[in-house]
């Protein structure tokens, strides 16, 4: 892979490296940026105004965003992937033609209507009522990575990372379908990852296209994944159970960035609340889950104050790690 315009090159072999996921940022999106792969065939005036879509979409309920970085690198060289997934309205799915004979670049035409203003990404509660309803579709516009020498034993590291984040980023849905586009050369990957070869409509014209930048489409829907025993990221992800604790969009959010670093100063200037703001939200969030299951916090007082409030942290954070849902929006009857 290039990266703006020279080779990429893998870092060194003796060097060990220090891999993690996280949420996108901001200050992520030149790096992210550069790493746009060509299979999304954007064109040169889309291309030109993916800073001003990407500040935009950067926080939305409804992306999905997240880089895997290598923190012994140097800053500017850390971002080793970047994936982005949306959550599409019913409307755009049917316009793609994603359940049916979809063309090629559907990642660019998502793009194309976004800049447009004739697709709007949905809102936490219509993100709610499309789970709760059990008609979500995921579409992955793209995963991308600094290096892409499959066998390399530093990008094995970091596809296993990228398994790993899968994972944090789209278990706990009630998924119908989930869609990814990628290029033709990332296939054994794909598969591997537990999706099937979707094809295209117009497979044939494209194949005079190198592998590199060929656009190919990747999909698996609730019906083919409940045909397969759970075990590849994309099957897994189809495992579901309504949320217990139904938390508001502002404490799933805080629990959300708190899974990467549930720091104070970090929080607070991540969802830009004072000490007694964020202290409000953890206790609303204890209120709220001691009030669905009395026994969770174990038999001590309900108070959150002084001891108590480090250690029901640490409970919530081990509970949510490992139910997902809880962290998805779902409104019942919308």
């Amino acid at each position: 892979m290039t990266v703006n315009g020279s080779p990429a090159r893998t870092p060194s072999s003796q060097r060990l490296p220090r891999l993690r996921y996280r949420p996108m940022r901001a200050a992520d999106l030149a790096e992210c940026l550069a790493l746009m792969p060509e299979s999304a065939g954007l064109t040169p005036a889309q291309q030109a105004r993916m800073p001003e879509l990407w500040a935009r979409l950067v926080g939305e309920p409804s992306i999905l965003a997240g880089v895997i970085e290598d923190t012994a690198l140097p800053e500017g060289e850390r971002l080793q992937g970047w994936g982005a997934t949306m959550v599409l309205p019913t409307p755009m799915v049917k316009a793609l033609s994603l359940e049916t004979h979809p063309s090629a670049y559907v990642t660019r035409r998502v793009y194309a209507a976004l800049l447009a203003g004739e697709l709007q990404p949905p809102s936490d509660r219509e993100i709610g009522v499309l789970n709760a309803s059990g008609e979500l579709v995921l579409l992955i516009l793209h995963y991308s990575m600094r290096h892409n020498d499959y066998f390399d034993p530093y990008v094995s590291k970091v596809i296993a990372t990228a398994n790993d984040a899968f994972r944090a980023f789209h278990d706990g849905y009630n998924l119908r379908a989930i869609f990814y586009e990628n290029s033709a050369a990332a296939e054994p990957v794909a598969r591997t990852s537990g999706f099937d070869t979707h094809r295209l409509a117009d497979h044939d014209a494209l194949q005079v296209l190198a592998p590199e930048v060929r656009p190919a489409l990747y999909s698996l829907t609730r019906e083919a994944a409940r045909q397969r025993v759970p075990g590849t990221p994309a099957r897994n992800c189809f495992e579901h159970q309504p949320p217990r604790f139904r938390l508001n969009a502002s404490q799933r959010r805080l629990l959300w960035l708190a899974l990467f670093d549930d720091s104070d100063e970090t929080l607070m200037a991540q969802l830009e609340v004072s000490t007694h703001g964020l202290k409000k939200l953890w206790r609303g969030i204890y209120d709220r889950i001691a009030d669905t299951a009395d026994d969770f916090f174990g038999d001590s007082p309900g108070e959150d104050d002084g001891k108590r409030g480090p250690e029901k942290r640490r409970q919530v954070l081990a509970y949510v790690r490992q139910r997902m849902e809880e962290l998805r929006p779902w409104v019942a009857g919308g």
